[in-house]
């Protein structure tokens, strides 16, 4: 895999985030090109809201293992948020380019 395990497998004060800042831009693009709804985008911001928010500025993001771990619980409970399963893999992939491409903190 390469640049994922490089991404999961790196230490955790220099693995790529998705900010608050970067996940507007996200959020504004789910919405924009793939027609999220804002009862949608609210779910998802419920499922990673703690990684966002986390109490040390080091910690605050989104990083590549909480995201596969926010996807997972997503497709594993489609049922608590009804967002299909091929919503959820756009917002893995538009989630994925900002980490790939996020610097590192």
């Amino acid at each position: 895999m390469g640049i994922l395990d490089d991404l999961l497998f790196s230490s955790s004060s220099s693995k790529p985030k998705i900010t608050k800042e970067e996940w507007k831009k996200v959020r504004s693009n789910l919405i924009g090109s793939h027609n999220f709804t804002t009862k949608e985008l609210e779910e998802i911001e419920e499922v990673f809201r703690g990684d966002i928010d986390e109490p040390r500025d080091i910690d605050k993001g989104i990083d590549s293992e909480e995201l596969v771990k926010g996807i997972q619980y997503m497709r594993q409970h489609i049922n608590l948020h009804h967002i299909s399963l091929a919503k959820i893999d756009i917002l893995e992939i538009e989630m994925m380019k900002y980490i790939g491409s996020s610097s590192s903190y």
